[in-house]
């Protein structure tokens, strides 16, 4: 619903050495083809790419959508267009966009020795450099300076008990259904446990 028929709509994929060989990624992917649902245009660069697309477009794009882990390099092209992630995407359309929003406020109240809960839906091969389990620890280290404990989850193991975490960071659940996103949100609300996801905590820090 943020699309109108015609609209040019701009993604940023970055091909690097997590990017699976031959193929986009499923948030990507979904997010074409709901652009194509909306009869809308999707055209796909590179982070390095964009600025040069932008000046040769002829046409103000309605929205331009990146890669969480671009979002700082991205957000330095012009201000008047309007600009999100994937992650950000499957927040609102999965999960609770107003409660994610909420929840990564959290860092700014964080101590030494808090606990963190990071939970993927899907069970990928990880990299040397993987965003759940090195990036965002040391993303979160360096903006809060504190001494943080992470925990990791991946797949259907999501704990019942969530009560030893200051908060979750959750993966965009492109993998995981609307119901069971909505579920693990819940299961935070009730334990007072604030949740955010990904690419709200990335756009947050960086």
């Amino acid at each position: 619903d943020l699309l109108n028929p015609s609209d040019f709509v701009v993604l940023v994929v970055p091909i690097d050495k997590a990017a699976p060989k031959g193929r986009l990624i499923l948030p990507q992917q979904q997010t074409i083809r709901d652009i194509l649902e909306a009869n809308a245009i999707a055209i796909v660069v590179k982070e390095n790419e964009l600025k040069n697309t932008l000046e040769n477009l002829g046409k103000k794009p309605k929205l331009v959508i990146t890669d969480s882990q671009v979002f700082s390099k991205v957000s330095t092209d012009p201000k008047d267009i309007l600009l999100t992630s994937f992650s950000i995407l499957f927040a609102r359309y999965k999960g609770d966009l107003k409660e994610t929003v909420k929840g990564v406020k959290t860092l700014e109240d964080l101590k030494d020795n808090d606990t963190i809960l990071i939970s993927e839906g899907c069970t990928h091969h990880r990299q040397c450099d993987d965003i759940g389990t090195v990036k965002i620890p040391k993303w979160i280290t360096k903006y809060t300076n504190k001494k943080i404990n992470f925990e990791f989850s991946t797949g259907r193991e999501f704990p019942y008990d969530l009560s030893k975490y200051k908060m979750i960071v959750h993966c965009g659940g492109c993998t995981l259904n609307e119901r069971e996103m909505k579920y693990r949100t819940k299961c935070a609300q009730d334990q007072k446990v604030p949740f955010t996801n990904y690419g709200i905590l990335i756009a947050y820090t960086q």
